[in-house]
Order: structure tokens, then C-alpha cells, then sequence
């Protein structure tokens, strides 16, 4: 990295509450990336989301499930 270039990441955390459930819990969570602008980090963020790439810890559904 060029130590004059400013980076972004947007970190995530997805949630959902079931029907019948009082709260929301969490489901997943992820990264950008490191990326030189916020509308590139946007990009990313919204492609992984809609493709369900998050990751998961033991007892979280798998994304394609949720």
C-alpha cells in the first residue's frame, strides 16, 4: 500500500428475526474489502450481500438458507 492512498472497508453485520421471535439475531457478518474509494467498498458490499457470500459461525444458518 502506498502510504499516501486512504483505504476503505465497510464491515457488516446481518441480522434477521423470524416470525414469532421478539429480536433480531444475528445471521452472518463480512468485510468490503480494502478498497481506495467508498463507492468501490459500496459496490462490493451490496455484490456479496445480494450473492450471500457473508460468513457464518457455528450455529448461524448458511447463507443460502437465510
Amino acid at each position: 500500500m502506498d502510504e499516501d492512498e486512504t483505504l476503505y472497508r465497510i464491515e457488516y453485520t446481518v441480522q434477521r428475526r423470524l416470525p414469532g421471535e421478539d429480536d433480531f439475531t444475528d445471521v452472518g457478518f463480512g468485510s468490503s474489502g480494502e478498497w481506495s474509494d467508498l463507492d468501490a467498498a459500496d459496490h462490493a458490499l451490496g455484490s456479496y450481500i445480494q450473492n450471500r457470500q457473508w460468513e457464518t459461525e457455528p450455529g448461524m444458518p448458511n447463507p443460502k438458507e437465510a
